[in-house]
């Protein structure tokens, strides 16, 4: 599972139809009983960078690298399905697409 979207980095630099992966997403039950789903974004120029799964491929993107949001333990969806709806609906992307 993968999308495509436009990507703001900051300081009105966009970085146009990029292939972004999660690779990790995770559920975390904290102390106050609370759970959130965490998950890290890898965000690439395109799938051919991809496919190389280069480190020095990859762009960085604060708004866009690292999430964590309250998780609904009772809920049926697998938690990278969670973490892709999520990150369509982030205000940093644009033009999302599934890949």
């Amino acid at each position: 599972m993968a999308i495509t979207a436009n990507v703001d980095l900051g300081n009105g630099v966009t970085a146009s139809s990029c292939y972004i992966i999660v690779p990790t997403a995770y559920v975390k039950k904290f102390e106050d009983n609370s759970f959130k789903l965490i998950y890290d974004v890898i965000i690439y120029k395109d799938a051919t960078d991809r496919a190389t799964n280069i480190k020095s491929k990859q762009i960085k993107c604060r708004e866009v690298d690292h999430h964590k949001i309250t998780y609904d333990p009772t809920t049926s969806d697998n938690p990278f399905k969670l973490a892709y709806a999520d990150l369509k609906t982030n205000s940093s992307l644009s033009s999302v697409s599934d890949a």
